[in-house]
């Protein structure tokens, strides 16, 4: 009886699926002094979770500090 009704429902209310889409650094590299900015620090990359899918930058931003 349980199992019918299951059915119907599934045919009335789509299942719900939930991706979490959201933003994150990553460091490309290890300490390393950089003379244009005349600082010690971390080259960094922008990534970005979409529907479930991973996609990032190339190492394009510098944080200061190790």
């Amino acid at each position: 009886m349980f199992a019918m009704m299951d059915k119907v429902l599934d045919r009335l209310v789509p299942r719900a699926t939930a991706h979490a889409d959201t933003s994150f650094y990553k460091y490309c590299t290890g300490c390393t002094y950089v003379e244009v900015f005349d600082a010690i620090g971390r080259w960094q990359k922008l990534c970005h979770v979409v529907g479930g899918t991973t996609g990032c930058t190339t190492c394009q931003y510098f944080k200061v500090g190790c």
